[in-house]
């Protein structure tokens, strides 16, 4: 009887379960054409890739047994909304990539961590409650949803993900103390967002946080070591220019910036002047300025990069 029990079942919509109904395995691509379904209760664990690309799905109803889900399980779906149930502590990776018509999201207050790109490219998505239960988010979470103007952040969060707001629609954004890191283009591409104020309690900021555009403030800097000069923000001890949001034409760098780690996205200058020597480091640096024309490193550029400009602009 046990052996009957534990095999593999597949229902009508060619949805396989395994280990007394506990597990979902997987979805048969051929017969699966529901528009709505129901995960049944009993159900602990999903797969990896479970409803990967199924396109005709718009309404999935998870058991409130459930408590871990594989990566990708979602993605490249056309569900509308989806609520995790109470007990699951992660979101997993990509679980709702490129989701065109995921709208809203609710999270349960068990939730711990979101994974790497979970919600990445969902253009759709207008809200998702962030519990204060949650403690990271990883790369990419929020990356290009448009639609998402606004989000409280948890009070656990430590620490800003790299791109976890990247090209999101996002317009105002609180930094809580809690947060004592801002990773890389965080909130790069996010042309909504009307100002940026960093805390005291960030120890540490990344590259690109933010790129120009119109309508934006700009950065309020409360970090020991870091100042805003000329519309870019500068990390101290080591001169370098982290991001800059001018919407000037002709643009001179600060003279104590001795590296230039982003200066990308800006559709406003025409020409950067840079008086003193500086080292460039990244290939990406100036990535994406469609109207800049000139770079005058009057006294020369070094760096792991240096030469690859000095011959890909005029100077």
């Amino acid at each position: 009887m046990k052996k009957f029990i534990n095999k593999e079942q597949t229902d009508e919509w060619g949805v396989t379960y395994s280990n007394y109904g506990r597990v979902l395995k997987s979805v048969d691509d051929k017969l699966f054409t529901c528009e709505e379904y129901a995960i049944p209760e009993g159900v602990v664990v999903m797969e990896y890739n479970s409803f990967y690309g199924q396109s005709n799905l718009r309404q999935i109803h998870l058991p409130s047994t459930l408590r871990e889900m594989g990566d990708n399980a979602f993605i490249h779906c056309s569900i509308e909304s989806i609520e995790f149930p109470e007990g699951m502590t992660e979101i997993p990776g990509s679980a709702c990539e490129v989701c065109k018509e995921l709208k809203e999201v609710r999270l349960p207050s068990t939730i711990r961590g979101i994974g790497i790109g979970a919600f990445n490219g969902c253009d759709k998505l207008e809200e998702i409650n962030l519990p204060n239960s949650i403690q990271y988010m990883e790369d990419n979470v929020f990356s290009g949803c448009t639609s998402l103007n606004h989000v409280i952040l948890p009070k656990q969060l430590s620490w800003i993900a790299p791109e976890l707001f990247d090209s999101s629609g996002i317009e105002f954004i609180t930094i809580p103390n809690s947060i004592t890191e801002i990773g890389y283009w965080a909130f790069w591409g996010c042309e909504n967002l009307k100002s940026l104020t960093i805390p005291e309690s960030v120890t540490k900021i990344g590259r690109g946080i933010v790129s120009a555009h119109d309508g934006f403030e700009g950065v309020v800097c409360h970090v020991p070591g870091y100042h805003v000069e000329n519309e870019a923000l500068i990390e101290d001890k080591t001169g370098t220019l982290l991001c800059c949001w001018t919407t000037q034409k002709d643009y001179v760098v600060p003279e104590c910036v001795k590296r230039i780690a982003d200066f990308s996205l800006n559709d406003f200058v025409e020409t950067i002047t840079v008086k003193q020597y500086v080292k460039i480091e990244y290939h990406d640096t100036f990535a994406s300025n469609h109207n800049l024309k000139k770079i005058d490193f009057q006294c020369g550029v070094g760096g792991k990069c240096g030469n690859y400009l000095m011959s890909g602009f005029s100077i």
